[in-house]
C-alpha cells in the first residue's frame, strides 16, 4: 500500500508515539471529569484502549505474534464495552502489557540512537514514563482480583481500575498519600517495585539522554 494515496494513513504512521502518549494522557486524566457514574467512567476507558492499541500496531505492525495480539485484543476490547467479565478484563489487560511493552522497547531502542532527534527523545522518554505507570495500574489491579482485599482505601470505598492507575503513578513517583494502602505482603512487593521502576527509569533515561546529546554535540 502507497501511503502517499492516503494521507490519513501517512499522518497515522509518521505520529504513532504521540497518538500513543496522547492516548494514556487521556486514559489518565479525563474519565472522572467526563461523567460521576462509575460504569459511564470505565466505558469511556474502553474507548481510549482503543487508539492505544493502534498506536501498538502501528509500530510494532512488522512483527506477526504482536500483530496478531493486536487484533484480538481491540476484539475483546470492542466486545468489554458491551459486555464485563474478569476474563475479558484480563484479556484486555494481558493484551494491552505485551503491546506497550513492545512497542515502547522497539521505539527506546530507535531513539537512543543517533538517529533519533532530541524532540523524538523527549517524547519517547515521556511516554516510557507513563507506559510505566499504566503497567502498574494493570498489576494492582490483576493482584486484587487475584488476591482480593490486598488493598485498602482509607474512605473504605470499593477499588476500581481506575482508583488502581491512580495509586500507581502516586507511588512510582513516591508522592504516596496514604489514600490507597497495599496491606499484604505481596500488595506491598508491588509497590517496591512501582517506586524502584519509577526511579531507576528517571535516572537510566537522564543519563541516557545526556549521552546521546552529548555524542551528537562530539560529531
Amino acid at each position: 500500500m502507497n501511503l502517499e494515496e492516503y494521507r490519513w494513513l501517512k499522518w497515522l504512521d509518521e505520529n504513532e508515539i504521540k497518538i500513543l502518549l496522547v492516548s494514556i494522557i487521556a486514559l489518565v486524566t479525563l474519565p472522572p471529569f467526563l461523567s460521576s457514574d462509575t460504569a459511564h467512567m470505565y466505558r469511556f476507558m474502553n474507548l481510549i484502549f482503543l487508539p492505544i492499541v493502534i498506536a501498538c500496531f502501528l509500530i510494532i505492525r512488522k512483527k506477526p505474534f504482536t500483530r496478531y495480539v493486536s487484533i484480538v485484543t481491540f476484539v475483546l476490547i470492542i466486545i468489554k464495552i458491551f459486555l464485563n467479565s474478569y476474563l475479558l478484563n484480563l484479556g484486555v489487560q494481558l493484551g494491552l502489557s505485551i503491546l506497550i511493552i513492545h512497542a515502547f522497547f522497539l521505539v527506546l531502542r530507535e531513539a537512543i540512537s543517533l538517529k533519533g532527534t532530541r524532540t523524538d527523545m523527549i517524547l519517547i522518554s515521556i511516554t516510557g514514563y507513563m507506559v510505566i505507570g499504566l503497567l502498574g495500574g494493570f498489576l494492582a489491579e490483576g493482584l486484587e482480583q487475584s488476591y482480593p482485599e490486598s488493598y485498602y482505601h482509607s474512605t473504605g470505598i470499593d477499588l476500581g481500575f481506575y482508583n488502581f492507575i491512580y495509586y500507581s503513578y502516586v507511588t512510582m513517583t513516591t508522592l504516596g498519600y496514604g489514600d490507597i494502602i497495599p496491606i499484604t505482603k505481596k500488595s506491598q512487593s508491588l509497590a517496591l517495585i512501582l517506586v524502584l521502576a519509577g526511579q531507576l527509569y528517571l535516572a537510566v533515561i537522564i543519563a541516557i539522554n545526556i549521552s546521546k546529546f552529548m555524542q551528537k554535540r562530539a560529531s
